[in-house]
């Protein structure tokens, strides 16, 4: 199989990653489902740079070893493997996310207790709010600044943060809001215990999810390792893998430890809880 075959296996890989990003739909408990076009401005642009490298390497090996599905397998792999194998970034985000909002939550409580209003606590609190929901808070204060009434400009808040536990907080509000209640600080300050109780297991379970990724990157790292070495000094073992049969082969071995690379990753993550604020049917769009 010549430079040809390996380059078109290459392609292929690109097209099928491109196939599978452009099915792939966001999940319905955390946001609400946009139009086409929404969707594809909330994407942003397409990461040309990853998928530039995914065609290089994929290529590379094609010509390389002369296997198509080692193309494939390859293009595969320099996709997924840098998320896998990197620092779990969107956990750390989540949590100090979760920290902010309890932080957040126990500044109304001292602000309410005060004797300031629900909006005037809003704003207040949102001018030295955390970084992590400052931008949130802003567009809160804009909306309660250019006459939104309160509980639409909660919704709101409670949509773009799309947070469980912002949820919590935002009920209370909605709830006292509603029903004209007074004393909604020890309702907030419960919220704001529950978040950091949250935070605090979240940080035990990533604690013990640690193990799980090391083991990950030292079975990936082995696994890879000795593949390339094999290729380099003992080709002549791998030979029987440049048939057709082979190539069979190959593809099912590559599918095998990329199902099990997937369930090792699985068993580690950890599920968010479900929201309590739901959008309005009418302010989702078809």
């Amino acid at each position: 199989m010549g430079p040809l075959a390996a380059i078109l296996g290459a392609t292929a890989a690109l097209g099928i990653l491109l196939i599978i990003s452009g099915l792939r739909r966001p999940a319905i408990d955390r946001a609400p489902r946009l139009g086409l076009l929404a969707r594809l401005r909330a994407r942003g642009p397409l990461p040309v740079v990853r998928l530039a490298v995914v065609g290089t390497v994929g290529v590379v090996v094609g010509v390389a070893s002369g296997w198509p599905v080692a193309a494939i397998l390859a293009g595969v792999a320099a996709w997924t493997l840098p998320s896998v194998l990197g620092p779990d970034r969107a956990v750390k985000k989540q949590m100090a996310r979760m920290e902010a909002i309890a932080a957040w939550s126990e500044d109304l409580t001292g602000t309410l207790r005060a004797g300031a209003g629900i909006e005037q606590a809003i704003l207040t609190t949102a001018l030295i709010g955390p970084l992590e929901i400052r931008t949130e808070l802003d567009r809160l204060s804009f909306a309660l600044r250019t006459g939104v009434r309160l509980p639409e400009a909660l919704r709101g808040f409670a949509a773009d943060l799309a947070d469980p536990t912002a949820d919590l907080v935002v009920n209370v509000l909605l709830q006292a809001a509603a029903h004209q209640a007074r004393d909604i600080a020890a309702g907030l300050e419960g919220v704001g215990q529950a978040a950091r109780d949250q935070v605090s297991a979240r940080l035990r379970i990533a604690t013990k999810r640690a193990s799980t990724q090391t083991s990950t990157r030292i079975v990936i790292a082995v696994v890879l390792g000795t593949v390339l070495l094999m290729a380099v000094f003992v080709g002549d073992f791998l030979s029987p893998y440049g048939t057709v049969v082979g190539q069979l082969v190959l593809a099912v071995v590559g599918a095998c430890f990329a199902g099990c690379l997937l369930w090792m990753v699985r068993a580690g993550r950890v599920d968010d809880l479900p929201r309590i604020l739901t959008p309005e049917p009418e302010e989702v769009a078809v």
